[in-house]
């Protein structure tokens, strides 16, 4: 988002908005795989750049920018669910793609995050805002290189289970819109070596399924304090 933000910013600042610049701004938009919430701030955006920068000698320039702009915002439909799969890296690319991408919040419930590159991108997201919360497993938690504690004091909340019985979810639900799902644990080894998978899935039923199961779950577990 930040960095489609910058490229609108830099289209405008000149009011030349040039054809590269216009491919520019059509593949950024279509690589992020843009959800409509995502959408909507962005053109909310627009129209604030545009407010910011009209004059009465410009105003045909920021017109045709404005629609230029909204036009590549156009809402796509996206494919209801996609699957990725390890050995390799597109597993912890898209769960690190949707919490950087995510507008407001981001629900994660997983075994075990020992991964550095998810741990940097969740953190990182919380420092720009983004509401997170973490449910894992309390054992799992004290494993030898588990990203639970650090996360936890950068002020992000996680609970855990308080039994026995392990907490063996994967999954991930990401601004009410997108969820993440299936075997693949958070770790760099499942990305090396692991046979996983991973399932994006945008059907608003099932989202809301497993959005229902996060809260019950978070009013169940205890307060993760180190």
């Amino acid at each position: 988002m930040d960095e489609i933000i910058h490229h609108l910013q830099q289209s405008i600042a000149d009011e030349q908005f040039s054809s590269s610049e216009k491919k520019t701004l059509k593949s950024l938009v279509s690589e992020r795989q843009l959800d409509q919430d995502q959408l909507n701030f962005l053109r909310s955006k627009v129209y604030e750049l545009a407010n910011k920068k009209v004059t009465d000698t410009n105003y045909r320039f920021i017109l045709e920018w404005v629609r230029t702009v909204t036009n590549a915002l156009v809402a796509r439909s996206p494919e209801k669910s996609t699957a990725f799969f390890s050995p390799g890296e597109s597993c912890v690319e898209v769960i690190i793609h949707q919490i950087r991408h995510a507008v407001r919040r981001a629900h994660i419930c997983v075994f075990t995050i020992s991964d550095d590159r998810v741990a940097e991108a969740i953190m990182t997201s919380h420092k720009k805002g983004l509401d997170i919360k973490i449910i894992t497993d309390n054992e799992k938690s004290s494993d030898l290189g588990s990203d639970i504690h650090r996360l936890a004091k950068a002020g992000i909340a996680v609970k855990m289970d308080n039994t026995p019985n392990h907490m063996h979810h994967k999954f991930m639900v990401v601004d009410e819109s997108s969820l993440l799902t299936g075997s693949y644990n958070w770790t760099r080894s499942a990305a090396r070596y692991n046979h996983e998978n991973i399932v994006l899935i945008r059907e608003s039923g099932v989202v809301r399924s497993f959005l229902k199961e996060f809260e019950r779950l978070w009013k169940e577990m205890n307060l993760y304090r180190g």
